[in-house]
């Protein structure tokens, strides 16, 4: 006699959250008395706000791609001048509702995740892409063609501090590979994070990668002293750089809340400690809190 699937017991079992696989990953590699701490810090959502900030610096606009707030009218006149645009939530984390489209000779294509759609024309492609937005705040950015490693783009995430001399210091820099088929490199994504030196090192010379990083380094504290005075409790930033194929240095993104886990992953124990001391610094006398992350790695 046959039993009912339904009649059986069936065990019950826990499923761990990725935010306590995250902090897991932290006490193995780092022991419990360094997780992230950051409280304290000022949080701005908004990338068109943060990048009006940056757009007052001469130097560092140069390397901010065009971003405007999204209207069909700008979406066209930017995919037309560029031929590549990305569509991203003024307020999005973890690369979430970030779509690219393309202008393909007389067709476009719209890819988001895995999937990539095609369209005749540039009104069927606004009708899909408006149905997806609704009414969320949505911003186009002129795409970039990056450098890649092993067929796949890759962009880095450098965390820049404030340090005990008031100064601006990069505390940190990982390179994020993304998965293969997708236009996002964030690790909640999937997004593989290596040595920045190594992945740059595919692309160009030792000598010339050492160079590179240096100036990137640079950028990221000029960065840091601009965005603060816009924002004086800003002490913390996670600055998303991009290579272009002619190897110009193009900002993505600003995080005022980066995540600590891509450079955890890393297991470069004294990149991560200085992060920490840097934490506790500017926490000292606040209320300790682990880490929720607002913006993504």
């Amino acid at each position: 006699m046959e039993r009912s699937v339904f009649a059986f017991k069936w065990p019950s079992m826990r499923i761990t959250s990725p935010n306590l696989i995250d902090r897991r990953i932290m006490d193995h590699v780092f022991g419990k008395d360094v997780r992230p701490v950051v409280a304290g810090t000022r949080y701005v959502t908004s990338k068109l706000k943060k990048n009006g900030i940056l757009l007052q610096n001469k130097e560092i606009r140069s390397h901010i791609p065009p971003t405007r707030s999204f209207t069909v009218k700008r979406f066209q006149t930017m995919l037309r001048r560029y031929g590549m645009v990305y569509l991203k939530p003024v307020h999005g984390l973890k690369g979430i509702g970030i779509m690219r489209a393309e202008k393909t000779g007389r067709a476009y294509r719209l890819r988001q995740g895995v999937t990539a759609v095609r369209f005749r024309s540039f009104r069927e492609l606004r009708h899909h892409v408006v149905r997806r937005i609704r009414r969320k705040s949505y911003l186009v950015q002129r795409g970039i063609w990056t450098l890649r490693s092993g067929g796949r783009p890759f962009d880095f995430r450098i965390m820049v501090q404030l340090n005990e001399r008031k100064k601006w210091e990069v505390t940190g820099i990982v390179a994020r590979v993304a998965p293969p088929n997708r236009i996002v490199t964030n690790r909640s994504q999937g997004g593989q994070c290596l040595p920045a030196s190594r992945v740059l090192r595919s692309s160009m010379r030792k000598p010339q990668a050492a160079r590179y990083q240096a100036f990137l380094f640079s950028l990221s504290r000029k960065i840091g002293k601009q965005f603060r005075k816009g924002y004086p409790r800003a002490w913390q930033l996670g600055v998303d750089v991009a290579v272009g194929r002619n190897r110009k240095a193009w900002i993505l993104e600003v995080n005022t809340n980066p995540a600590v886990t891509p450079f955890v992953v890393l297991g470069n124990r004294r990149m991560y400690k200085r992060m920490l001391q840097l934490v506790r610094l500017h926490t000292k006398g606040t209320k300790q809190k682990m880490a929720k992350t607002v913006e993504d790695g």
